[in-house]
């Protein structure tokens, strides 16, 4: 009987990839209700996620924004990828462009949940003194505060403004982040957003809001804000390094102290953690290894996108096999990412003995040179939006190449279906 059933399935899926087949570069179809959408919106100037979950709550993580010319200017012989679709509208506008066309049919457009991960431009923008003004005065528009201005916010999340010092002083003379503390501001008092600092180990702070009923098994655990990380029971947490360790000589860097969260869909998981790093010590300055410690609570996942960007520094062994992942999302926007030795673990076999399907936002030329033909071959995409379609319920998803060139959401490659991790 149990052959029987996965017969049967494997049939259902073979005929459902056959009709997503024939999507081929027409316009993506619309999200149903019941399905989770996890899109991974490539602008060429840093992360930005989409998701629409089975009810059609949606939420944001990070909405970057970066000087490519002064990174370039500064970082020679590193490059960019070109603005995507173009340099017509900013990366933000570019980012409420591809939301109004992925929410919900019937939803006026509306972010009921943003995050940012942490407080680096290419994850929340980048101000500079010619940055525009908002037509309200009160902030500059770059990244999240251009998605915001366009999209209303209800709900605004960070990893609050206290650790591992003041950061109002720390970053007093910090433009962006200034002008995100006055876009919070005004959207508050003005537009009714609800601002909260991401509580680690909450399983409530992000819930679905219109038919949550219909979704017992749907869960968002916030597994890591700060040094704080979920204990793995209940809402209780720990604390995974101490302030004397991230602090030196009153500095400290802010990939370590990324929020990361955890989404469960039946039996469907997926991960997402901005830029947590994995290693630690003389090579790695500023960095601790919170994948380590994470990766006992985490456990093993469908998906997720690559901590850092899939830098050096960060997908650490330990993590890779705790969560060995069937599909994983590289956010990259650099001619070094992924880092080789990232891209070497990747392609090995996972703990379960699987493989990992990887898709790339965007690979340089060179990228594919220095990592081998024999690593690069691995890799199922080298450039576009992705996304992730997981079937109601969450047995099974999809993963859809979407044109970046284009303002037009259009497919150019489908994978799949997946099956997910579970016993039948």
């Amino acid at each position: 009987m149990k052959k029987l059933i996965v017969m049967l399935l494997a049939l259902l899926f073979i005929m459902s990839g056959y009709a997503q087949e024939k999507k081929v570069n027409e316009q993506l179809p619309a999200w149903q209700e019941g399905q989770l959408d996890i899109h991974f919106i490539n602008t060429g100037r840093g992360n930005s996620s989409f998701l629409v979950f089975p009810d059609g709550t949606t939420m944001l993580i990070d909405a970057g924004d970066m000087d490519a010319n002064e990174f370039e200017n500064t970082n020679a012989p590193l490059k960019i990828p070109p603005a995507l679709p173009d340099s017509s509208l900013r990366p933000g506008q570019w980012i409420a462009s591809y939301i109004k066309q992925v929410i919900p049919a019937d939803r006026q457009a509306t972010i009921d949940y943003a995050l940012i991960t942490h407080f680096h431009g290419d994850h929340y923008g980048n101000i500079e003194k010619n940055s525009p003004k908002a037509a309200n005065g009160a902030y500059q528009l770059s990244g999240l505060t251009d998605v915001g201005d366009a999209i209303p916010i209800k709900h605004m999340l960070d990893r609050g403004r206290v650790y591992p010092v003041d950061l109002l002083t720390y970053y007093r003379k910090n433009a962006t982040f200034n002008n995100y503390l006055a876009f919070v501001q005004y959207q508050s008092g003005h537009k009714g957003m609800i601002y909260e600092a991401l509580k680690a180990g909450s399983a409530s702070q992000i819930k679905l809001l219109i038919h949550p009923q219909l979704y017992p098994g749907f869960e968002v655990r916030n597994i890591k804000s700060n040094a704080v990380i979920w204990s793995g029971k209940g809402d209780g947490t720990r604390t995974c390094f101490t302030t004397d360790q991230l602090l030196e000589k009153g500095k400290f860097n802010e990939n370590p102290l990324s929020n990361a969260i955890r989404i469960s869909y039946g039996p469907f998981i997926f991960y997402s953690g901005g830029d947590n790093t994995g290693y630690e010590g003389s090579n790695y300055p500023g960095r601790r290894d919170v994948e380590t410690p994470m990766a006992k609570i985490i456990g093993r996942v469908d998906a997720l996108t690559l901590n850092h960007h899939g830098n050096r520094d960060a997908t650490n062994d330990a993590f890779l096999k705790a969560l060995a992942p069937k599909i994983a999302v590289e956010q990259s926007w650099c001619s070094d990412q992924p880092g080789q030795e990232v891209a070497f673990r990747l392609m090995n076999k996972t703990a379960s003995e699987d493989s990992t399907d990887v898709f790339d936002t965007y690979m340089q030329p060179e990228t594919k040179t220095y990592l081998g033909f024999w690593i690069a071959k691995g890799f199922k995409s080298f450039e576009g939006h992705v996304l992730i379609r997981v079937s109601k319920g969450g047995g099974s998803y999809f993963v859809f190449i979407l044109d970046d060139r284009s303002p037009l959401i259009r497919v150019k490659q489908i994978f799949g279906p997946y099956l997910t991790h579970h016993k039948i």
